[in-house]
């Protein structure tokens, strides 16, 4: 079994209450856009307070001229490009999958809860499932000369909704 990671930078150019959303197909083909696989939206910027507007917004703790981001008034480079701006991976780990071609959709949400368009990735997997635990015999039957064994089953974390 193998998870999926997805990952997102977070870039200058999002907003403070910037997320994101991830869909799939669950190896059926079509992606599901109704259901998102994430339980709810990924925050890019899960420690920045959400924003109240300019004037009602601590002056010193936003940036003014180039982006919204909260990283502070005073950081780093006023009005310069991502250049320098140290981006950091947001991700999300999928269910964990056995076998099979599995496509995946990103999409971004504003602080309103709008979508914007989405990236696909596609990744084939080919996994066995773990190893069971505690194999041990329970029983052996000597005229049909069959033996029993017990057993804990491999961890498997069945796809929600499916």
């Amino acid at each position: 079994m193998r998870r999926v990671r997805i990952g997102v930078e977070r870039l200058r150019r999002y907003a403070a209450d910037t997320s994101f959303q991830v869909y799939g197909d669950y190896g059926s083909g079509p992606i599901d856009f109704v259901h998102a696989m994430t339980p709810r939206a990924v925050a890019l910027w899960p420690e920045a307070a959400r924003r109240a507007g300019h004037v009602r917004d601590g002056h010193l703790s936003l940036r003014h001229l180039d982006s919204v981001d909260p990283d502070g008034h005073l950081e780093g480079l006023h009005v310069g490009g991502e250049h320098f701006y140290p981006a950091l991976e947001v991700s999300y780990d999928t269910p964990a999958y056995v076998f099979g071609r599995f496509t995946h959709a990103v999409r971004m949400v504003d602080g309103a809860g709008n979508e914007s368009g989405s990236a696909t990735a596609a990744v084939t997997i080919n996994a066995a499932p773990t190893v069971p635990g505690c194999v041990a015999r329970a029983s052996y039957d000597s005229l049909s000369d069959q033996i029993t064994f017990s057993f804990w089953p491999s961890r498997f974390e069945p796809v929600p909704g499916k």
